[in-house]
């Protein structure tokens, strides 16, 4: 697929590591204004209200249940200051949101999202390489994505892929701008967990962020 970022997993990791030995603060306290490069959201009231806006797109935040903050930490996150991309941890699974930095030249690759030509892809990546696979519109100006769901192992954990690319181009359809909403989700050990956060459930949560999902114009 086509990545535009390099993941963040290294990076999640330091910021995991790091949030043990410090105390849980909210640190999102006013819808607008930016997180620091760690944030944590540690009540409901936050999750509703806040949008967080960067230079290159903005979205409201995942759908927040009262277990996220009684049987876990609440929701913690990182984000790049320039508004290259942010990736949210939860319980159960993570959300990555990255963005291509500037505008780019419309492809046949392109092309093919904007005809919803859905058979060009199969063949782009092989048609078994994702158990599914179309394109549907997400967001504020309605944009059209293609999305993807798999299950890959990742040291033998299994994990369930979905990934929204959404696009959005100029006028005269020559560049393109685009946002992709990936998120990756792990059944937690924990039986009463395992009931509670599911792959189904970390999806309906993530619809708030596609349904809200605006991308700025910079041609």
């Amino acid at each position: 697929m086509k990545k535009l970022l390099i993941p963040f997993l290294i990076i999640m990791t330091l910021f995991i590591f790091n949030s043990c030995t410090r105390s849980y603060v909210n640190y999102m306290t006013s819808t607008g204004k930016r997180p620091p490069l760690f944030f944590e959201v540690t009540d409901m009231d936050t999750m509703d209200r806040f949008v967080f806006d960067t230079k290159r797109f903005s979205f409201k935040l995942p759908k927040a249940k009262p277990v996220d903050f009684t049987l876990g930490k609440g929701w913690q996150g990182m984000s790049y200051r320039d508004g290259n991309g942010i990736v949210l941890d939860s319980m159960a699974g993570n959300i990555d949101i990255s963005t291509n930095y500037y505008p780019q030249k419309v492809t046949e690759y392109e092309r093919a999202i904007l005809q919803n030509n859905i058979q060009y892809f199969q063949n782009f990546f092989g048609a078994n390489k994702f158990d599914t696979m179309y394109i549907t519109h997400f967001g504020k100006e309605s944009y059209p994505c293609l999305v993807t769901e798999y299950i890959q192992l990742n040291g033998g954990i299994k994990e369930h892929i979905a990934s929204y690319d959404c696009y959005k181009f100029n006028p005269i359809k020559t560049k393109f701008q685009s946002v992709t909403i990936s998120l990756t989700y792990t059944k937690p050990l924990n039986p009463k967990l395992a009931r509670i956060f599911t792959y189904e459930d970390l999806k309906q949560r993530a619809k708030r962020m596609l349904d809200s999902l605006y991308i700025k114009s910079w041609w």
